[in-house]
């Protein structure tokens, strides 16, 4: 492999080229404080209202797919001023936050009650879900199997004439068990894609991990999925990929974790991270490389799920929060995606003009879909699927037949 990586560009993922400084290297920040009432001269109003009528005046003015430039600019900024829900920087902070324990390296997250359902590893994964699990938490049950996985107890041996799909992805994979999308959508395939003799039933296996972003995904599909025997690997991504990796990545440097893949040695070398810069630092120098790095990461699943006789699809999967973000994010997105030459879904309709409360957790709090979530995240994949016959027969094999009467292959 050449010692030069491929660096891809994406929104808000930094300048190719630029290195930014050093957190160390920032002088302390000096807190000046007025000796004085402010003035408020005549001339300072009449400014502040002659911008106030400016905005107003601009607020009129349709933005058309035509406008580029200031008129465009400055259109977006009136609209996102008119929105109250969360925006991008919103959402993904929100998700930062919720894993603040991981980024600590001494919890898994806020919750202390959902710290148990983990452990910490002292390797690339840096944590894994902990077998025999079964609890309530607010939006139904959590219950983990001896492997650690959201399902029935199913044997590392695959039984004559099961279709095994292994589905790969973060906590939006993990729902209240018996009502997330995988179990719903395994009930689903039992019910209509059979082919007796040949599928006589399918096990969807969740390798779902609360936190997991693409690079631990991909780890686990090339340590634990194969011994499964599966026939479909399952990339569900979502909004988190945007900077998840790259954050993963700059936590094992900082930590001092052997990095495991030698791609990932020489996109940090190549960045000029250093073990001694802040978390943040390090994810903007990995800002160039973040589109060659998720391709290359799809790419190793890929391979792998051939060389065992397996097929990939990847699936965008929606979280329930401002579709605006979901459309930002999932356009990034499938600029690593759409050229693996493997099925994709994007989900990024499964909560567009839904009253976003009704489907989540915990309204503000925690924004991860509630089992009416999860139902509506399944019936928009079923949706797809159907209406990508492809993706349906990666899926569901070569002889299921397609739902809306599609003939088979």
């Amino acid at each position: 492999m050449s010692d030069r990586i491929d660096q891809g560009a994406g929104n808000r993922l930094g300048k190719a080229g630029t290195a930014p400084p050093r957190a160390a290297s920032v002088p302390p920040v000096q807190l000046i404080v007025a000796s004085g009432p402010a003035r408020l001269s005549k001339e300072n109003v009449v400014i502040a209202l002659s911008l106030l009528v400016a905005l107003l005046i601009v607020d009129q003015i349709p933005i058309k797919p035509g406008h580029t430039g200031l008129i465009r600019r400055v259109g977006i900024m009136i609209a996102q001023m008119h929105n109250g829900s969360l925006n991008a920087d919103d959402y993904h902070a929100m998700a930062a936050n919720y894993y603040e324990g991981i980024e600590q390296f001494d919890r898994i997250s806020q919750d202390n009650v959902e710290n148990a359902d983990y452990h910490l590893r002292p390797d690339f994964l840096r944590y894994e879900n902990n077998p025999h699990i079964n609890r309530p938490y607010a939006a139904g049950m959590r219950t983990f199997n001896s492997f650690g996985m959201q399902n029935p107890e199913y044997p590392l041996l695959k039984p004559a004439h099961i279709r095994r799909i292994a589905v790969l992805g973060d906590s939006i994979s993990l729902g209240p068990a018996g009502h997330d999308y995988v179990t719903l959508l395994e009930d689903k395939l039992n019910q209509v894609a059979l082919t007796p003799g040949k599928t006589d039933g399918f096990q969807l296996l969740s390798f779902a991990v609360s936190g997991y972003v693409l690079l631990q995904e991909m780890d686990v599909a090339l340590e634990k999925v194969s011994k499964f025997q599966p026939d479909v690997y399952v990339v569900a991504l979502t909004s988190r990929e945007i900077d998840g990796s790259r954050k993963h990545l700059a936590k094992l440097v900082v930590r001092g974790t052997d990095l495991k893949y030698e791609y990932l040695r020489q996109v940090v070398r190549q960045a000029g991270v250093k073990p001694t810069d802040h978390v943040n630092t390090i994810v903007l120098k990995l800002g160039p490389y973040f589109q060659s790095m998720t391709t290359w990461a799809l790419e190793q699943i890929k391979k792998h799920a051939e060389a065992e006789g397996a097929q990939m699809i990847v699936v965008l999967l929606a979280a329930p929060f401002e579709y605006s973000v979901t459309v930002q994010d999932f356009d990034v997105l499938h600029q690593s995606v759409d050229g693996l030459g493997v099925p994709v879904i994007d989900l990024r309709e499964a909560f567009h003009g839904v009253n976003l409360p009704d489907v989540e957790v915990a309204p503000g709090s925690d924004i991860h879909p509630n089992a009416l979530g999860h139902k509506m995240i399944f019936d928009t994949l079923y949706s797809r699927l159907q209406a990508q016959p492809e993706a349906w027969h990666v899926l569901a094999g070569d002889d299921a037949p397609v739902p809306d009467g599609t003939p088979r292959r």
